[in-house]
């Protein structure tokens, strides 16, 4: 086995949410959502563990209200059912023992997290961490302290705080300096590191409105890898760029990017407002791919019932019928 395999596998495609088939589905929210709804984050370690509640012990307050030292997980915050069956009810999955972060919100006595599968980090023995900064089906492994300064920042800023600690800026200018890296056979445990940081480095610009020379966020957007033009189309959409909605709309039109991405950055025409885009989206829905894509959800993963147009030409439809 190849290092993309051995890395790769266990990482950015990781499912948190370990069991059998499930025939309940729901829509997992995006990272963006958790944080915004939770009111506190920390890293907690489980000392017990069942299907319906968790007991966990508080290691580290890191924003928000404090928790108490000793909580109870109850429910989920940003449930959205897309299918049901009795028998497979949404539950906590994580074992005694296990150290993890936690964006918690209080729900009376207890607290919950957004999702079954969403709303926590995992904690390796090797005491990385298993982050997510966009969705929860693709993470990235991380330092502790890079992922505690990154989501505290992401925390702060989508509760009101103006800015965050400079060192996060420092970091983005830093990571985003140097070559981009997407994923490949070729890839190697080096390569992987500086993917995941710049993957983080990416989404929490996107999340904080960090602005990014056009030059250096042309290099991420061109690279031919779905995850890279992901997050820098999300960088692009929260910019000030005098020519943002054309530049996504290019995009959409731009027959060598990755499919799931050009339906992104259809939705982010939609989601910015970009009015002046609405007849070419319109036009162009006639000659746009039907070929069916996603978000690289595996079938029998509760997840696949995310929110997500299945091919370009429903994406460019509906943002320009929406607009």
């Amino acid at each position: 086995m190849n290092a993309l395999r051995r890395f790769l596998i266990p990482l950015f495609t990781l499912l948190i949410y370990i069991g059998h088939a499930q025939a309940t589905t729901w829509d997992e929210p995006w990272h963006r959502e958790v944080v915004s709804a939770a009111t506190s984050f920390g890293l907690y370690e489980i000392v017990k563990s069942t299907p319906d509640v968790l007991t966990l012990k508080r290691l580290k307050h890191i924003a928000g209200e404090e928790t108490g030292p000793l909580i109870e997980l109850k429910s989920f915050y940003a449930l959205r059912l897309t299918s049901h069956s009795n028998g497979h009810e949404p539950e906590f999955n994580l074992p005694t023992g296990a150290q993890a972060y936690f964006h918690l919100k209080r729900a009376g006595n207890a607290w919950s997290i957004a999702t079954p599968t969403a709303g926590y980090a995992p904690v390796g023995a090797d005491r990385k961490v298993f982050a997510t900064y966009r969705i929860s089906a693709h993470q990235a492994k991380i330092d502790a302290q890079l992922y505690e300064e990154t989501q505290l920042c992401i925390f702060q800023v989508l509760h009101g705080k103006s800015n965050c600690d400079p060192r996060i800026a420092a970091f983005i200018t830093t990571e985003l300096a140097k070559p981009a890296q997407g994923i490949s056979e070729g890839s190697t445990v080096a390569s992987l590191d500086d993917f995941f940081r710049q993957h983080a480095a990416l989404e929490t610009a996107g999340v904080i409105h960090h602005p990014l020379p056009d030059e250096t966020l042309e290099r991420f957007l061109s690279l031919p890898d779905m995850h890279v033009q992901l997050s820098a189309l999300r960088v692009l959409a929260a910019g000030q760029r005098a020519d943002k909605a054309a530049r996504l709309m290019r995009f959409v039109e731009d027959e060598k990017a990755s499919l799931t991405a050009r339906i992104l950055a259809a939705v982010f025409l939609k989601e910015v407002g970009a009015r002046e885009m609405k007849q070419r989206l319109l036009d162009y829905a006639a000659q746009a791919s039907e070929e069916e894509t996603g978000l690289g959800i595996a079938v029998m993963d509760p997840r696949i019932g995310t929110n997500f147009p299945v091919t370009l030409r429903d994406a460019v439809k509906i943002s320009g019928e929406r607009l």
